[in-house]
């Protein structure tokens, strides 16, 4: 047991390891500076300094709700020193607590400060028991709070019950990305579900995946389901990829390719030109002899389109 320097003043902490100082220098943890072995004395003034914090505790709850602050304290901690007073608390938005600190200021007859933390520093701070029955992880040796999405959860193919994916704290739980980096590794190897494949027994379609396993649930096209792994099938693209094979939907109308690639309405030949009353006089096209590439019927290619009008 030894006399620390922390965030909120001298404490008291204990030696967990000793690490060469290049392990040290790499670690992301804070490191606190060790002032002296703790003594008899300390130990002793710490136990009173417990029994202060429940006080202030106290305290301060009464005061947040005489003055109506919308906030929830979560923690009080004092320095041995008894120079500084610590208070976290959570809270929805910003809180004007500046009363409040003149309340606590007058009680403790030290520095306070007031640090607004979130839920899951909350979960840190507190420390409690996870589903697993163990400590939590952000109070027993985190650190710091990775981004946890729920994607990490869809790709080990667990159940998006939010009851049990989120922890104490209300979010997702950080041990969900623990192993997500193994999963989607294993996940590549495997045709996706709802993907259409071929099989010793015919054609079919992804039904489920066991990532573990390296194992498949193929849905027959001819019925019935088998399991295989991703070495006994082959994909296969969509019977209807490209839009090759289908139909015409019942209604549906069809463009010549002319029409779909230039957006003009082709000529319909000399029907479409003849000359009527109050009809503009057009001149004739010249005839030019086919060749390479060019139409059978003599016209040059590409039309001329710009003098026709559509009637």
């Amino acid at each position: 047991v030894v006399v620390v320097e922390t965030e909120w003043g001298v404490g008291i902490g204990e030696v967990c390891a000793v690490l060469p100082s290049a392990v040290s220098d790499q670690l992301k943890v804070p490191v606190w500076t060790i002032l002296r072995k703790a003594t008899p004395t300390d130990l002793s003034r710490r136990a009173t300094l417990l029994q202060r914090e429940r006080e202030a505790r106290s305290f301060c709850r009464e005061r947040i709700l005489a003055r109506g602050l919308p906030m929830k304290l979560t923690e009080v901690r004092i320095g041995l020193d008894s120079s500084k007073a610590m208070f976290y608390f959570t809270a929805d938005g910003r809180v004007d607590f500046r009363e409040l600190v003149k309340d606590l200021v007058q009680h403790l007859h030290t520095r306070v400060e007031l640090r607004q933390i979130g839920v899951r520093d909350e979960a840190k701070v507190l420390g409690c028991a996870g589903a697993c029955g163990r400590p939590v992880c952000c109070h027993a040796f985190l650190q710091g709070f990775a981004p946890v999405s729920i994607r990490m959860a869809k790709d080990q193919n667990l159940a998006l019950n939010p009851g049990k994916l989120s922890g104490i704290c209300g979010r997702l739980k950080c041990c969900l990305a623990y192993e997500h980096c193994l999963y989607a590794d294993l996940k590549q190897g495997l045709p996706k579900v709802g993907g259409h494949v071929m099989t010793s027994r015919g054609p079919g379609v992804i039904r489920g995946q066991n990532i573990l396993e390296q194992t498949v649930l193929v849905g027959l096209e001819t019925g019935g389901q088998v399991t295989l792994t991703a070495s006994e099938i082959t994909s296969r693209p969509r019977p209807d990829a490209g839009g090759r094979g289908q139909e015409p939907k019942r209604g549906a109308t069809t463009r010549p390719a002319t029409e779909r690639q230039t957006g003009r309405r082709p000529p319909t030949g000399k029907d479409s030109r003849e000359a009527g009353p109050g009809a503009p006089n057009r001149r004739p096209r010249r005839q030019e002899p086919a060749g390479d590439g060019a139409p059978a019927n003599g016209d040059a290619w590409p039309p001329d389109l710009s003098g026709l009008e559509d009637t």
